[in-house]
């Protein structure tokens, strides 16, 4: 029993210095957690005082950067229901800080989508084809839209019609009878603007990539841009479009700063020389912005 009780007092004591042994080092760990946590949070302070100091800094600069370089230009933007609205809010910030004039915006609406037979029918109507396969009355509808906005009005106002009828929606400048007859032509540009957070019920390859290419193959001063976070491709359907990624200007992160003064720049080049050129940071871009002439 000596033994037994002497073995027991032996395992007791040592268990005790142990735990003890293992509490000082998790006490220890936790001073070096608290005190790495307390610096990291001050350094998440420093880094967020720093970036509103940049964005400050940014915001004061655009000035300077694009005051005056689209003065004279007349441009359309163009968009569908659901797009991301700061993408939007950043483009007709962007024109009218460069001194350009924003002649109208027109969005798609979700009934172009095609969804029943009776906006087939009408659209149908509209367009003069005697189509009803959605896919192909899409194509003729991006196609007669670009022909629009590329020469202006010649014939019956398709793009009245598209308006009077619901298809496009004016969510910009008011439109009457005069400012419609004179939207679109050679001289004005045309920005179309898409992007945002869940499924788009039009996606962008069936009618605003077709209007871009379309836009593009008539010659026709057109930008495509979307916000940086996107839930659906655009920018980059056409940037890998060798047919026209040639012709026109891109920006895929158009609701940031960087992005608002580059599609300023992108589109300066393009109205000036025709330059082209892809900006942004996603796949496909040349640069963050347009380098220095």
């Amino acid at each position: 029993m000596a033994v037994f009780l002497a073995l027991g007092l032996g395992v007791l004591t040592g268990t005790t210095v142990l735990n003890r042994g293992i509490v000082t080092q998790l006490e220890q760990r936790t001073d070096q957690l608290a005190e790495t946590s307390g610096r990291l949070r001050q350094e998440v302070r420093d880094l967020q005082t720093e970036s509103d100091r940049w964005s400050q800094f940014g915001e004061q600069v655009m000035e300077y950067v694009v005051d005056g370089r689209l003065a004279g230009t007349e441009a359309v933007l163009i968009t569908q229901e659901g797009t991301d609205t700061a993408g939007i809010d950043r483009v007709r910030q962007g024109l009218d800080s460069a001194g350009a004039e924003l002649r109208a915006v027109l969005s798609l609406d979700d009934r172009l989508a095609l969804q029943n037979e009776g906006d087939v029918q009408e659209l149908s109507q509209i367009l003069g084809t005697g189509g009803e396969d959605p896919e192909e009355l899409s194509e003729v509808a991006a196609g007669v839209l670009a022909d629009r906005l590329a020469f202006g009005v010649r014939g019956p106002d398709v793009l009245d019609q598209l308006l009077a009828a619901g298809f496009l929606l004016s969510r910009g400048p008011g439109l009457d009878a005069a400012a419609l007859e004179g939207l679109g032509g050679p001289e004005q540009v045309v920005i179309v603007v898409a992007g945002g957070r869940g499924r788009p019920i039009i996606e962008p390859q069936r009618l605003l990539v077709p209007l871009v290419d379309s836009l593009a193959e008539k010659g026709a001063f057109v930008m495509a841009a979307e916000a940086l976070e996107t839930d659906y491709p655009f920018v980059t359907l056409l940037r890998s479009d060798g047919a026209v990624s040639g012709l026109i200007v891109t920006q895929d992160n158009v609701d940031q700063l960087p992005g608002e003064m580059g599609f300023v720049l992108a589109l300066e080049n393009l109205v000036i020389d025709r330059r082209s050129g892809h900006y942004g940071v996603k796949e496909g871009a040349d640069q963050l912005i347009p380098p220095a002439s």
